[in-house]
């Protein structure tokens, strides 16, 4: 799934959020249910974008040791 929200500036700049949820990563590809969205997401990224930051999260297994 891929979801585009835009928010308007506040106290911090205005931001774009592009979550991506249940998406594999393939031969550095976004690929969901659907297929290829690589493309899609780099049109929803502003004009001149050169460096983006990527937040991961991975639901861990309830037995998973959080010491690794």
């Amino acid at each position: 799934m891929i979801k585009i929200t835009t928010s308007q500036e506040k106290l911090t700049p205005a931001k774009k959020n592009i979550k991506l949820e249940g998406i594999f990563v393939n031969d550095l590809k976004f690929i969901d249910e659907t297929g290829d969205i690589t493309q899609q997401v780099i049109d929803e990224l502003p004009e001149g974008t050169s460096q983006v930051d990527f937040k991961i999260t991975v639901e861990l297994p309830s037995e998973y040791d959080l010491d690794e």
